[in-house]
């Protein structure tokens, strides 16, 4: 059974690329590697307008399907990635 949503949650699915497929495999075989994974961490020393930052960041994930892309494949016969709105 998926651990992601269904319905009206989810946008689009696709089939993985070849890449994807390999970058799904190590990740998988080493979970704890850190490959593939990126973080960003930063400090704001000015105040910031929350509601604004907020809106900003929505409106990013609004305009970039990929950055509201998760990777299936539990109980799956083939993995895929799958769009949320």
């Amino acid at each position: 059974m998926s651990s992601l949503p269904v319905g009206s949650q989810v946008e689009s699915i696709y089939p993985l690329s070849p890449m994807q497929h390999g970058m799904l495999f190590h990740s998988l075989s080493a979970p704890d590697s850190g490959v593939y994974f990126e973080q960003l961490s930063c400090e704001l020393r000015e105040e910031v307008d929350l509601e604004a930052f907020r809106g900003a960041w929505q409106r990013v994930m609004d305009r970039h399907p990929i950055l509201r892309t998760a990777f299936d494949w539990e109980s799956l016969d083939e993995p895929v990635q799958v769009v949320l709105r």
